[in-house]
């Protein structure tokens, strides 16, 4: 079975979670394409798109940090999933800029722009004050860590749940 990768953890440019190899801490997740919640956390990101590009054009004091996931084709057949600072939205079509590094796609790297439908996302997320909005297949992996590998996530990343 095809394994979806997905980006979570940290990226210290913007106090962004972005991702990991082996475990939170790292780079990189491997996650079965059937996890039947990953696939809810996608499904609900996608399905509550519209207020992702209301806080967007809305922008109001304390919110910051607007990004979208995106998968990615690899070579191997899978998916690479990269978060994406958004600086333009119009008509369900945004633009913006990779903003983690790749671990196996080829198709962008980390700086690229790049220009998306708003159809084609796998997660949103933004900040209004330290309070993570959406960031649903964040949530997922900080619900499978321990208590202190979550405060530890939470702290080092600068945002509440």
């Amino acid at each position: 079975m095809r394994a979806l990768l997905i980006i979570v953890l940290a990226l210290g440019l913007a106090g962004l979670a972005g991702c990991s190899h082996s475990s939170e801490g790292g780079n990189y997740v491997d996650v079965k394409e059937d996890d039947g919640a990953m696939n809810a956390a996608i499904a609900k990101a996608k399905a509550t798109s519209a207020e992702f590009v209301t806080a967007f054009h809305a922008q109001k004091p304390g919110t910051k940090d607007f990004f979208v996931k995106k998968p990615y084709p690899t070579p191997n057949g899978s998916q690479e999933h990269m978060w994406i600072d958004v600086n333009e939205e119009h008509d369900g079509v945004l633009k913006g800029v990779i903003a983690n590094e790749a671990e196996e796609t080829h198709a962008v790297k980390m700086g690229d722009a790049v220009t998306l439908n708003i159809s084609d996302i796998s997660d949103w997320k933004y900040q209004d004050g330290k309070k993570l909005i959406g960031g649903y297949t964040i949530r997922y992996f900080v619900d499978r860590m321990s208590p202190k590998e979550r405060d530890e996530f939470l702290k080092e990343n600068g945002f509440e749940l």
